[in-house]
């Protein structure tokens, strides 16, 4: 959807495939995160009427930050705008639906993007699996170095989706991982459609093949289950 906001074109987007997980790792950065801890604050509070009153307030904020970050304005020129009511139909008929449609995706592992097919490829320990349970190791790993240095839990999704989608018939290369790799600066282009599969999909995966990866492995079982938790719990929402 294109509106004219200052009378500058800007382009809002309306479904998944219009958002990329470039700029879901950004609107967390900036919002998403501060927006989660309102809501973790709220969460703990005893039911009543001042809870109710803190909802409507998140509720009120996250409208605000969300149009303010697609439409490249501040959040307080949005809370000053002569035009609320139309920001607000805007936001509850346009963008809130993208906090919905991740309820709705028809899963699916094989995908067309940018013209060519790409495949997820699910952790599995069988002969002759392309998989290897190197690469989930590598993914843990990844994903414990980002929480200990603060990262978003969006950005973990971005090497998560280096690893496990990749191009029909092609090899995990372990350089998809090096910092500013092509494949990596790729990945922030990922329509959130297909991010949230990966997300999703792993998940699954992790859950169903959990037992078999712990008679091979030499991981405790609480990494594994702790990878499998942060992709389930934190990889494929869209609260904020």
């Amino acid at each position: 959807m294109k509106i004219l906001v200052n009378d500058i074109p800007v382009t809002i987007p309306t479904t998944l495939s219009e958002f990329t997980l470039g700029k879901r790792i950004e609107f967390y950065n900036e919002y998403g995160r501060e927006l989660d801890d309102m809501a973790k604050v709220i969460i703990e509070m005893e039911d009543g009427i001042d809870k109710e009153l803190e909802i409507s307030q998140y509720q009120f904020e996250k409208m605000i930050r969300t149009f303010a970050f697609f439409s490249n304005c501040t959040p307080e020129a949005i809370r000053n705008s002569k035009f609320l009511d139309e920001i607000a139909a805007i936001y509850y008929t346009s963008i809130e639906l993208l906090f919905e449609e991740e309820k709705n995706l028809e899963l699916s592992h094989v995908f067309v993007w940018n013209k060519e097919f790409w495949e997820l490829h699910p952790p599995e320990l069988k002969h002759g699996d392309k998989m290897t349970f190197g690469e989930l190791i590598d993914s843990k790993q990844i994903v414990k170095d980002m929480m200990e240095v603060g990262k978003g839990k969006w950005e973990y999704m971005l090497p998560i989706c280096a690893i496990y989608l990749r191009k029909k018939d092609e090899p995990y290369d372990e350089s998809f991982m090096y910092e500013g790799s092509e494949r990596l600066e790729l990945m922030k282009s990922l329509p959130m459609n297909i991010a949230m599969q990966v997300g999703f999909f792993l998940s699954a995966s992790m859950n169903l093949y959990l037992n078999s990866f712990l008679s091979f492995s030499q991981v405790k079982p609480k990494a594994l289950e702790d990878l499998a938790n942060i992709i389930l719990t934190d990889g494929v929402g869209l609260t904020s």
